[in-house]
């Protein structure tokens, strides 16, 4: 294994959102050993079968991550907006006041 390419355990599992314990399960029913360690390197044969398995729960992920940006876009342009409407009100009272005072 020390001449082929390999990648720690625990990228793969972030990457695939999935738990070290399901991984580790999955491959020890295709008879593949691992440590169940996120430190373990694993070779690009034994990621491959993993993404495999478990890309839709990688799809998913993506998918949440960008609905909870456009989520998060939303509430920053409602705030500048309140921000801006906040900042008119003030301004037009503050604009009343001078008026009276004269």
């Amino acid at each position: 294994m020390s001449n082929q390419p390999s990648v720690r355990l625990n990228k793969v599992l972030r990457e695939l959102n999935i738990s070290l314990d399901r991984a580790v399960e999955f491959l020890n029913q295709k008879d593949i050993e691992v440590d169940a360690r996120p430190t373990t390197k694993i070779t690009i044969e034994v990621y491959n079968t993993l993404l495999d398995e478990f890309e839709t729960d990688k799809s998913k992920k993506v998918a949440s991550h960008e609905i909870s940006e456009e989520k998060r876009k939303e509430k920053e342009n409602l705030r500048v907006i309140q921000e801006k409407k906040r900042a008119g009100t003030y301004r037009s009272n503050r604009s009343e006041r001078s008026f009276k005072d004269k």
